[in-house]
């Protein structure tokens, strides 16, 4: 039988990268990091959408319900802008050479006919709190030490 202690944690944050995060996934690190978190601990998951399989991929609603399913409390979901706003205009630098890549982009889109490419200017940082006791399985430990979860 599994060994288990008191969680011990007052914050877990994760990196979920779009096209790492299955359902699954997302639900073995969410759980995880529950089990880790005292009463009052804080989750916080860093993650963005991404267009890389050609079609927009945001796993933002999955690690939300993950979350939900471990019985934690979803405070705040924070987009945190990469790129300065001018004018009320984000100001994307691409570049001389990424100018290029964008312009080939957007004529392969246009005669696919496939929406227009976009530049990554946001992540989302996605932040849950414990609010009751869970008890904390080795299993959690042995992934915070591995440093899968910091």
């Amino acid at each position: 039988m599994e060994s288990e202690s008191a969680a011990t944690a007052d914050l877990v944050i994760t990196s979920a990268p779009p096209q790492q995060i299955t359902a699954a996934v997302a639900d073995q690190v969410v759980l995880t990091a529950a089990r880790l978190l005292r009463v009052g601990g804080i989750f916080v998951a860093l993650t963005h959408s991404t267009s890389s399989s050609g079609e927009l991929t945001d796993r933002s609603g999955q690690l939300v319900t993950s979350a939900q399913y471990a019985d934690l409390l979803y405070l705040q979901h924070i987009v945190a802008v990469h790129v300065p706003i001018r004018g009320g205009t984000f100001q994307v630098d691409v570049g001389d050479h990424g100018a290029e890549e964008l312009r080939r982009a957007r004529h392969r889109s246009a005669v696919r006919g496939l929406p227009a490419p976009h530049h990554r200017i946001h992540s989302d940082v996605l932040v849950f709190a414990q609010p009751h006791n869970h008890v904390a399985h080795a299993q959690a430990h042995a992934v915070l030490e591995a440093g899968v979860i910091r």
